[in-house]
């Protein structure tokens, strides 16, 4: 009768661990009045797992996982169950402990918070939680883990991937410490507009300041009270005066080899000297040239085609022997619209050949120099 009676409170014992009991009330762990439907007074433990594979599959018997690889990983979440066997709650803590990146999968079509996939950063972490739903809804959410995470003042938050591209709503400093900060591409850095304006296809940075004025300002050390800016033959732009100060000592020569271009018989234009002026920017110039022509009765001239005329004299008597033309020396202003190297050329009104050119000492000089933009 003993022996029966054991063998039946074993088999109710093995029973027992198969049963799930269900109760209206609250269940408590060390304390005697549970406040919720399991109040545990005390540590809860849950399984701990620690991997290295590069491609791992959580499963139901995970709850924090650590990655300790040695490469870029992907984590892929179960795929979701509809009615029995619904695991909705189930939480997935993923921590990685490494210097590269893990990309957690949903199983398609499903998403987390919408997206198929979140990426879990170096020396970051990632908590989701199962909504239960299936299909293409999103069947986990994102939890963050400690203090919500936000994303503004020019990044943008999805899932736990943020962002560069947001808005700068924010004072924002950007101290490069020695570092280049680089912006290239084909796209522009635009100033007060969101629309490219019509004529800057070609701009790299535009600045659109409206009606007001002062939209730029550079400072340095260079400026001054109706200064402009000047830009080297490397393209480096510094503040100077419309007017070249002491010009007298910047002097350039002209180009080439002297050439007597009246030798024709005939009056003629466009005659060629063989010398030209080299001008390294636009703006006014003054120049300052001399050549000696002995000749009867005839005007001559040098000058530069569309600018204006180098030397000029005009025939002032009939006399039938040849004179020196005077004046020798000349002063000329003259506006160049582009920097260009410019040919000197010459013209005479009639047939007469002078009986000498360039005789004079000293023999012909041609020199100018910038004075105002």
């Amino acid at each position: 009768m003993s022996k029966n009676f054991t063998k039946v409170w074993q088999s109710i014992a093995l029973l027992s661990s198969c049963i799930a009991f269900a109760q209206t009330g609250n269940i408590g762990v060390n304390t005697p009045n549970p406040g919720s439907t399991m109040d545990i007074n005390g540590s809860v433990a849950a399984k701990y797992n620690a991997v290295t594979s590069t491609n791992y599959n959580l499963t139901a018997t995970d709850f924090h996982v650590s990655y300790n690889g040695t490469s870029n990983a992907v984590f892929n979440l179960p795929s979701a169950i509809s009615g029995v066997g619904n695991f909705k709650g189930r939480m997935y803590t993923i921590k990685n402990n490494t210097n590269f990146t893990i990309t957690v999968n949903s199983a398609a079509p499903e998403t987390i918070n919408g997206n198929a996939s979140v990426l879990v950063p170096a020396n970051q972490s990632v908590q989701v939680i199962n909504t239960g739903l299936t299909g293409a809804n999103p069947t986990w959410e994102v939890m963050p883990l400690g203090s919500s995470i936000t994303a503004s003042n020019g990044l943008t938050l999805s899932g736990t991937d943020v962002r560069l591209g947001g808005t700068l709503s924010q004072p924002t400093n950007i101290a490069t410490a020695g570092n280049n900060l680089s912006i290239n591409g084909t796209g522009k850095v635009l100033v007060g507009t969101n629309t490219v304006p019509t004529g800057a296809s070609n701009a790299k940075i535009v600045i659109d300041n409206g009606t007001t004025s002062g939209a730029l300002q550079i400072k340095d050390g260079t400026q001054q009270l109706g200064y402009v800016l000047t830009s080297d033959a490397n393209g480096l732009a510094t503040w100077s005066s419309t007017t070249t100060t002491a010009f007298a000592d910047n002097w350039t020569s002209y180009t080439g080899t002297l050439v007597n271009p009246f030798t024709g018989n005939s009056g003629g234009d466009n005659l060629p000297t063989g010398i030209s002026v080299t001008i390294p920017s636009k703006g006014w110039y003054y120049f300052r040239s001399g050549v000696t022509i002995t000749s009867t009765c005839n005007d001559y001239w040098l000058y530069i085609a569309g600018i204006g005329d180098v030397w000029k004299s005009y025939c002032g008597t009939s006399s039938p022997e040849a004179v020196n033309f005077i004046p020798r020396d000349q002063n000329k202003v003259l506006y160049f619209p582009a920097p260009g190297t410019y040919p000197v050329v010459a013209h005479k009104t009639n047939y007469i050949v002078p009986l000498s050119f360039n005789g004079g000492n000293p023999v012909f000089y041609l020199d100018f120099v910038k004075f105002q933009n």
